[in-house]
């Protein structure tokens, strides 16, 4: 799907483009969502440059991710959609900067994108050129970033809650977590662990590509846009650094769940070993007089089955009482 971004007297007009149709007067942006091969043929045919294919947006290498070709400046960057969702989506978002337009190539639909479209509704000056629409797209990518990592720092707070209750300075009448609950949170650590990664990786697409922009298209920038381009370092920095205390915060969660499960899983085999110890003596007792010998002088007493018995009893009692006295239970 094509969808071109026209300013004409003053106002934004968003349009759908189809193949063939030739590109609206006042074109600044293009955002071709998903395209077929036809589509990106046609837009490449409009503009006389070559677009990338989805496979080479998937390449890794920074040769293929940020480069010059002809009047164009190519930019890719990993970004996430449906951050709200069990499975996030990671994706690729390509910029392309020409003299005259911006064009975007993605196979995902990241919200940023969209609230930037919608903003322009508002504010149609961030349309006035190629480079402040690309600006501003990378102002909404990098707001967008800040939104999740918000939402991952909440989301890690609320599993830290479940963690650390029931404690001994926990001044609420909730009780310690269960195994079952750990085991809840720690699918919730290994969520919240993955999605800060991908966002980490999309930060450092990020920065990577401000900083090659601001070398190669110098030229290209008034100052005020080049002041937004160090803002947006900036915060690409700050955020960056917050990415990383999200990290050690989710592994500092991650060993103390580990930590709890190992403790009780211990005192499930503590309770096993006391029990098999308290256990032990009247076995012995029982297994001697179990043994099938004709001389033994207790088979004769009278009372020799009660204090039998009773012999037993005090010998499972007293391990029991010991332990309890040494603090051990």
């Amino acid at each position: 799907m094509i969808k071109v971004f026209s300013r004409l007297d003053g106002r934004v007009i968003e349009q759908p483009l189809a193949i063939g149709d030739p590109l609206p007067p006042g074109t600044v942006w293009i955002d071709l969502l998903r395209p077929a091969e036809g589509e990106r043929a046609h837009v490449a045919a409009c503009l006389g440059i070559d677009l990338p294919t989805r496979e080479e947006m998937k390449e890794i290498e920074a040769s293929s991710q940020l480069y010059l070709e002809g009047d164009g400046i190519f930019l890719t960057t990993p970004v996430i959609s449906r951050v709200d969702s069990p499975h996030p989506e990671p994706g690729e978002l390509t910029f392309v900067l020409t003299p005259r337009h911006l064009i975007t190539m993605r196979y995902a639909d990241p919200r940023s994108v969209t609230a930037f479209a919608m903003r322009l509704s508002r504010q149609p000056e961030a349309l006035t050129s190629a480079q402040d629409a690309l600006l501003g797209l990378l102002d909404a990518v990098v707001d967008r970033t800040a939104d999740v990592l918000e939402l991952i720092g909440a989301r890690i707070d609320g599993l830290s809650a479940r963690v650390f209750v029931g404690g001994p300075d926990d001044p609420s009448d909730q009780a310690a977590p269960d195994s079952r609950d750990l085991r809840d949170v720690m699918s919730g650590i290994g969520r919240a662990g993955d999605l800060n990664h991908k966002v980490r990786a999309s930060l450092a697409g990020l920065d990577r590509l401000v900083v090659f922009l601001t070398a190669q298209a110098a030229t290209r920038l008034t100052k005020d846009q080049k002041a937004t381009l160090k803002t947006l370092a900036r915060d690409l920095r700050s955020l960056s650094e917050q990415a990383n205390f999200l990290s050690h915060e989710a592994n500092f969660l991650l060993d103390a769940t580990l930590g709890l499960i190992n403790i009780e899983q211990n005192t499930i085999i503590k309770i096993f070993s006391v029990a098999a110890t308290a256990f032990l003596p009247p076995t012995l007792i029982a297994s001697i007089y179990g043994m099938n010998f004709h001389h033994l002088p207790e088979l004769d007493w009278t009372f020799g089955y009660p204090l039998a018995l009773l012999a037993m009893l005090l010998s499972a009692v007293l391990p029991i009482w010991y332990f309890r006295h040494k603090g051990w239970l």
